[in-house]
């Protein structure tokens, strides 16, 4: 088994394909409206109508940003972006230079939640034991952690 993608419901697909795009440096795999009785049928609503777009990163992982024509998205709550809340907490990217990125991202006007913070652990994780992370705002709130490894003695097995 293997992630095929993570998505995301966003309000203005010009404003986020400026920050996952353009600011961070996902590439355009596909954009296309879709609708029909197939989108009806999963949604279980009557006249679905949807833009798609994917981005992907090095390893070919996408990102689904989907913009809804009909039926009208509802934003969530403040309190439902916390990392003490169910469901979705944060997208998360590994990228090579974390300065860099957060000079890009601040010049383009997006949030930091953290500033940049080294993190070293015993516990064996996933990405290194020795990392710099920070959290970044998308333009609808949801919360996107940049991690950059410093040593990389830890892999996933």
């Amino acid at each position: 088994m293997r992630l095929s993608h993570v998505a995301i419901t966003v309000t203005n697909m010009g404003k986020s394909l400026a920050f996952y795009r353009d600011a961070l440096g996902l590439t355009l795999f596909q954009d296309k409206t879709i609708s029909g009785p197939d989108l009806d049928m999963a949604l279980m609503e009557k006249g679905a109508k949807v833009r798609m777009v994917l981005l992907a990163d090095e390893a070919r992982n996408m990102i689904e940003l989907l913009e809804w024509q009909a039926p009208l998205v509802r934003k969530r709550p403040p309190e439902h972006m916390k990392f003490t809340s169910t469901g979705l907490v944060e997208v998360s990217l590994t990228v090579s230079d974390l300065e860099t990125l957060e000079k890009t991202l601040t010049a383009k006007g997006f949030k930091f939640r953290t500033p940049v913070w080294r993190f070293s652990s015993v516990v064996e994780n996933y990405v290194g034991p020795e990392v710099k992370i920070t959290h970044v705002v998308d333009p609808d709130g949801v919360q996107v952690e940049l991690i950059q490894v410093l040593r990389k003695e830890t892999v996933l097995r």
